[in-house]
């Protein structure tokens, strides 16, 4: 393989890991709960895209240019599990805002009734008014994180399909299985990584600089929605397609 062959194969991975989709969205979410659990994630899916490299080197990613019926599956798996995660972050941001909305409440009671009556619970025209404690908001760890990046990426037969067209553009004629797999699967594994890590890294980063809990749940709201339409979309095709198949 040529240098310039090599550097227009990091383009086609640059472009590849930029473009918005499931493992941006989940690393974006994760990082939301903190740093590891992001990493966690991004980790997760760069090691399932790498794997989806091996299989396409070996043949059996081609499974799903043959059989469109298990393609349809995995398509609805994927959007079933992604519309799940979504759920799970728009539940967990409505706690965030939530409690933010009990806090700034809890203020004003206590404002309203003078320092001399700060206490829980608001003493206005002699009725006492009691404030409910929010939920706690789960920490995510990195190992949650990572199977979640894992079932992402490899539940979504895009990337395998799209290794399947990308390998014969770049592989030199009588590559070993190793070449195949450890450089360009390597290169598109690692690009992704990389930029999904900066992904991680930023949202920590204005994570920590806006502490801020009211707009770290309004994103991780607009994560998961975004999750749920992405996983609405696989379950909406794949559901399609199998009803194609299965009517013609």
């Amino acid at each position: 393989m040529s240098l310039s062959t090599y550097f227009a194969l990091v383009g086609v991975a640059v472009i590849l890991a930029v473009t918005p989709g499931p493992d941006t969205m989940l690393s974006l979410r994760y990082a939301l709960s903190s740093r590891r659990a992001g990493l966690g994630a991004a980790t997760g899916s760069s090691l399932a895209a790498f794997a989806w490299a091996a299989l396409a080197a070996t043949g059996l990613a081609a499974l799903f240019e043959t059989s469109p019926l298990a393609y349809e599956i995995l398509s609805l798996v994927g959007g079933a599990y992604l519309i799940l995660l979504g759920v799970r972050a728009v539940s967990v941001a409505r706690l965030r805002m939530r409690a933010v909305s009990l806090a700034r409440t809890q203020e004003k009671m206590l404002v309203g009734a003078g320092e001399s009556q700060a206490s829980p619970a608001s003493l206005t025209n002699g009725d006492v008014v009691d404030v409910p404690a929010a939920a706690p908001v789960k920490i995510l760890r990195a190992r949650t994180g990572l199977l979640a990046g894992m079932a992402t990426c490899m539940t979504n037969p895009k990337v395998g399909l799209f290794f399947l067209a990308l390998f014969p553009q770049f592989t030199p004629q009588e590559a070993p299985l190793v070449f195949t797999v450890g450089v360009l699967g390597g290169t598109v594994a690692l690009t992704m990584y990389l930029y999904l890590i900066g992904v991680v890294l930023l949202v920590d980063g204005a994570n920590r600089w806006l502490s801020n809990p009211w707009i770290t749940g309004w994103i991780e709201l607009v994560s998961g929605a975004t999750l749920m339409v992405l996983g609405l979309y696989m379950l909406t095709t794949g559901g399609w397609g199998l009803t194609q198949l299965l009517t013609a």
